[in-house]
């Protein structure tokens, strides 16, 4: 293994620019950015940058199996996603809606260049001279302004292009299309409350696409926007060949760390007060709401479970129920369930055992899968499945992919997907502005609407 040289960098934000904007000439790049968010109390890291692949996994069969033999034979620290229809390999399901998108089932890669920033110190997985020479290409680099703002602009073929202007534009570049019509999402929101009426499950997280066609956008530029607007601590932008993941997520699939697992679901979402005064008393809305909390200890209770098949007996605890956090948008619902993990128990299975989320599943999962596929007009791909990395040792560290844009640059298509879990006291308008409030952020760093 190589050793690691560090540096003191004065100007750390512009760097961590420079570096990203370098990362993107390859075809391949994963930055993980915690934001420095004061509560994840988990976190190893500030930021990460994966730059370029030595060895990569690819495949849509196996997955788990091959991710183990994977990290067996690179035996260095690997980046990469499981998407959510992975599902099907596990259980007897399929995935047959659209996908504008086209990420593989599952990809890793052993990168060439690490790049490592706890507060204004980089670190390289380089030795000197060598990590000099890399901290003076990317540091020498001119920053291209994002600044202004992006213009899309139809051609006659259907086809776009971008233009940058300094003058002033309209608020809203283009529009995105849903996928389902609201007059739809309603109807499948009242069938879905019948069904939990009947004992068919008793939560079902519900998903919905809002995408655009021939448009094209500068990925950069939308995450910078996106990022910076929303600080979250499980951020993530990854580009694989024509393919972009603009993340901003603020939920924790699971992370080893030693013979400890912890998964952090999020169930439950209010609006951020326009001062401090009504944020405390919105606050204290969503820890006192019943629907809230049943959303969330029902799903609690499945992440429990889903560790208890990896973990020591008695090991599985909640360590925290119903906690409120705040992000820059929204305020959130969080519980952190934590156990040891069995001594033989490979680290994949400890993954596997708990995959898909139960957060963006429901209750009973695989009941609400099968479900989940009927009433989706979209393919969730890599939406709601998880990101991360995983080290020699195999500890790791997952988000769960929410809260992002998702482009193909190729097809020129955008794909924004929002979701929330319906109980059977449910109110599908409710539920369908929560839909449009999760989707706000993603929507100001695109400079787009909804047509509605």
């Amino acid at each position: 293994m190589v050793d690691t040289t560090s540096f003191s960098i004065p100007a750390i934000e512009d760097f961590k620019l420079k570096a990203l904007q370098w990362a993107n000439q390859f075809r391949v790049c994963c930055l993980l950015d915690s934001n420095n968010y004061s509560k994840d109390s988990y976190t190893e890291f500030d930021w990460l940058l994966a730059v370029d692949a030595l060895e990569e996994l690819q495949t849509t069969t196996n997955a788990f199996e091959s991710l183990k033999l994977f990290h067996e034979n690179t035996n260095e620290k690997i980046f990469g996603f499981l998407s959510y229809d992975l599902k099907n390999q596990l259980e007897n399901l399929d995935s047959n809606n659209f996908d504008g998108i086209g990420f593989p089932p599952t990809y890793f890669f052993k990168p060439r260049y690490i790049l490592s920033i706890k507060g204004d110190s980089v670190s390289f997985n380089r030795n000197y001279p060598e990590a000099f020479e890399m901290l003076e290409r990317i540091s020498g680099q001119k920053l291209e302004s994002r600044s202004q703002k992006l213009e899309v602009r139809e051609q006659k073929s259907g086809k776009s292009e971008l233009a940058t202007s300094n003058s002033q534009l309209p608020t809203s570049n283009f529009q995105l299309i849903p996928r389902t019509p609201k007059e739809k999402y309603i109807s499948n929101v009242n069938h879905i409350k019948s069904q939990i009426k009947e004992g068919d499950f008793y939560e079902l997280n519900y998903c919905c696409e809002f995408f655009a066609e021939a448009t094209m956008i500068e990925p950069l530029a939308v995450f910078k926007k996106l990022n910076d607007s929303a600080s979250a601590p499980f951020s993530n932008f990854f580009k694989l060949d024509d393919k972009y993941l603009l993340c901003s997520s603020p939920e924790r699939f699971l992370k080893k760390q030693g013979t400890q697992l912890i998964s952090q679901p999020i169930k439950g979402t209010i609006r951020k007060g326009k001062d401090a005064q009504e944020n405390e008393q919105l606050k204290q809305q969503l820890q006192n709401d019943s629907k809230e909390r049943a959303e969330n200890v029902m799903i609690v209770d499945l992440v429990r479970n889903d560790l208890a098949k990896s973990s020591r007996p008695g090991s599985v605890k909640v360590v925290e129920l119903f906690g409120v956090y705040e992000f820059k948008r929204v305020n959130q619902l969080i519980s952190t369930v934590t156990s040891q993990i069995k001594d033989n128990v490979h680290f994949v299975d400890a993954i596997k055992n708990a995959f898909p989320m139960g957060s963006m599943t429901g209750a009973p999962k695989v009941e609400v899968m099968k479900n989940i596929e009927q009433f989706e007009d979209q393919k969730r791909g890599l939406y709601s499945g998880a990101l991360g990395y995983i080290s020699p040792s195999g500890d790791f560290d997952f988000n769960v992919v929410i809260r992002s844009v998702l482009y193909n640059a190729s097809r020129s298509y955008i794909s924004v997907q929002a979701g929330g879990a319906i109980t059977f006291d449910a109110n599908a308008e409710q539920e369908y502005e929560e839909l449009l409030l999760k989707a706000k952020g993603m929507l100001e760093a695109l400079d787009a609407t909804i047509l509605l």
